[in-house]
């Protein structure tokens, strides 16, 4: 089954929010990524996907990591120690799995990275046909031909002023 991206353009931010809550609600709809293109009052366009980056990755696994191995040494007795030495252990457990962690997360957040980045000629022409407060969400659905009318409906109610292959809206 092949992917294919499928564009909304929204009145507002809080509306978008509402009908990708909706969209990610509903069981049989298989949305694969969704990315949201905003205009600034001062022109400026706004790229937001759903990737994670390395730093997020590296920042969640560090923290993780000095607190696993910090609980984990604290676990086999290491407060049990006399004196500060149980201070130095669980604190040295901690450097060395946040540091570990990290390594690992960003590891992981680049083995995750899908690629999901929509042609930047596609984007460009979006993004000159939004106004500023009028966001586009931008979905990789699987079958898009098959579930374009259902799409428009569920987004009905949040007053999307377009839903449409991404690629009609770039030939425009």
């Amino acid at each position: 089954m092949s992917s294919e991206l499928v564009v909304a353009i929204f009145p507002s931010r809080t509306t978008l929010t509402k009908a990708l809550d909706h969209l990610m609600g509903i069981k049989d709809l298989h949305i694969e990524h969704a990315a949201i293109v905003a205009k600034a009052n001062s022109g400026e366009v706004i790229f937001l996907d759903d990737d994670i980056g390395p730093d997020e990755g590296g920042i969640t696994g560090g923290t993780l990591g000095a607190a696993i191995a910090a609980l984990g040494v604290a676990q086999l007795g290491a407060l049990a120690i006399p004196g500060v030495g149980a201070l130095i252990a669980v604190g040295a457990a901690a450097l060395v799995g946040g540091l570990l962690g990290n390594v690992t997360g960003r590891l992981a957040a680049n083995l995750v990275d899908s690629g999901f980045k929509p042609d930047h000629d596609h984007v460009s022409s979006l993004s000159g046909r939004l106004e500023a407060g009028h966001p586009a969400l931008i979905l990789e659905v699987a079958n898009a031909h098959a579930i374009l009318d259902r799409l428009k409906a569920e987004l009905q109610p949040y007053r999307a002023e377009l839903v449409d292959q991404l690629r009609a809206v770039a030939a425009v």
